[in-house]
């Protein structure tokens, strides 16, 4: 599974026809989730 865009392109490239742009961006919720949460867990640790 790939995180960033690029990797995204990378990977629909090899995996032809079984990983789609539009399944890659599915998970954008997600990953600003964990974004998100990292930035709080820093202010929370180092505040």
């Amino acid at each position: 599974m790939s995180i960033g865009s690029a990797a995204g392109v990378a990977l629909m490239g090899q995996a032809r026809g079984h990983y789609t742009f539009f399944s890659h961006l599915k998970w954008t919720p997600v990953i600003a989730l964990g974004y998100g949460a990292s930035i709080f867990v820093h202010f929370l640790v180092n505040g």
